[in-house]
């Protein structure tokens, strides 16, 4: 469980956040407190949610158990999906090179997630190694969330569960 410590600090930001709204909207309306405040955090609420879902998920995802679960696996289960070159550099590459976040979070800054996952194919391939990287490229990700909700969501294929790790 959480320390009495975390619980209330967690306590004081919903507290400071429902306040701040709540400051808003009185002050704004209605209205303007929607267009001005509501809609773009929708908006970044949404992205947010379907970026790491989608890097998450895949067809061909494994499901550990915890006799075989590591971190490595877990790593190189995550997708690095190709959204098109303004997308990835608006969101500074943070969705194509997810795998690479997931193997060096704190060795690698995002802005060099581009260089790192370019050396990361590279390394792999020499090594014959491709068949454990994902890369997905996903133009129409909206329709790939619901897909993958449509296909994934609380379907787990028995064929997708590792329950022996085999070398």
């Amino acid at each position: 469980g959480h320390s009495l410590k975390e619980k209330g600090d967690a306590a004081i930001s919903v507290a400071v956040s429902f306040a701040t709204a709540g400051t808003l909207w009185s002050t704004m309306g209605t209205s303007d407190f929607a267009v001005v405040c509501m809609v773009p955090w929708l908006v970044m609420a949404f992205w947010l949610y379907m970026v790491t879902y989608l890097q998450h998920h895949s067809e061909d995802g494994k499901v550990y158990t915890d006799d075989t679960f590591t971190f490595e696996r877990g790593a190189f289960e995550t997708v690095d999906r190709d959204y098109g070159t303004w997308v990835n550099r608006m969101s500074h590459h943070m969705m194509d090179g997810h795998v690479m976040h997931h193997l060096f979070f704190t060795k690698v800054p995002h802005y060099r997630l581009e260089e790192a996952t370019a050396a990361l194919r590279k390394g792999m391939e020499e090594r014959g190694q491709t068949h454990l990287y994902k890369r997905i490229d996903t133009p129409d990700y909206t329709q790939e969330l619901v897909k993958q909700y449509y296909e994934n969501w609380f379907y787990i294929d028995e064929a997708q569960v590792v329950r022996e790790w085999k070398n």
